[in-house]
């Protein structure tokens, strides 16, 4: 005999058993614009994502009569995205850092600290396709990110320590201005 609170319970009742969704069940597609390589290196690097903050806090407008207060929604403060992608960094054969390369040179689209040169966006900008899936690959959820472009200094190894055994990640923040949900 099951005890109620499992018996009861909507996820574990017999045939169902639904799934948990896990934070380590997804996959990040960056793709870079005309001219960068690497696409396919961006994806096999990926450690963490953050900042998928689809649906923002709104803000509350408040009205007063006398002793009582009214609130109604506000609207966003923005509409754009700041995605956090930490990538792990490798040498290939030829002792390139070859995820950083395809960074920088998506960077030096938009502005070419070398040259002082910069961009025009149509030039710049990329797509980001996040997906989650369940245990078997089936995927539930698709975020497309579009009119993105890395927005943060791209720095490797900013702070070098001794001490430390640590392998080397790259940090960038990507600004994105539009985007798109699709679920099961």
């Amino acid at each position: 005999m099951a005890l109620p609170h499992y018996s009861q319970d909507q996820t574990s009742k017999k045939g169902k058993n639904f799934e948990p969704v896990l934070k380590n069940m997804f996959e990040v597609t960056i793709l870079p614009p005309a001219g960068v390589g690497g696409q396919e290196l961006l994806i096999q690097h990926v450690n963490t994502i953050a900042g998928l903050e689809l649906h923002k806090e709104l803000p509350v407008i408040e009205q007063k009569y006398k002793w009582s207060k009214r609130t109604f929604s506000g609207t966003p403060e923005d509409s754009t995205l700041e995605v956090t992608v930490n990538f792990s960094l490798n040498l290939n054969d030829a002792n390139q850092m070859y995820l950083y390369k395809t960074m920088r040179d998506w960077y030096r689209l938009q502005y070419n600290p070398e040259t002082g040169e910069h961009g025009l966006k149509k030039d710049y900008v990329g797509t980001m396709v996040v997906v989650q899936f369940n245990r078997a690959g089936d995927i539930f959820r698709k975020i497309t990110l579009e009119d993105c472009f890395p927005k943060s200094a791209l720095n490797p190894l900013a702070d070098g320590d001794y001490s430390s055994n640590d392998a080397e990640v790259l940090e960038v923040v990507w600004s994105c201005n539009t985007w798109s949900e699709e679920l099961v």
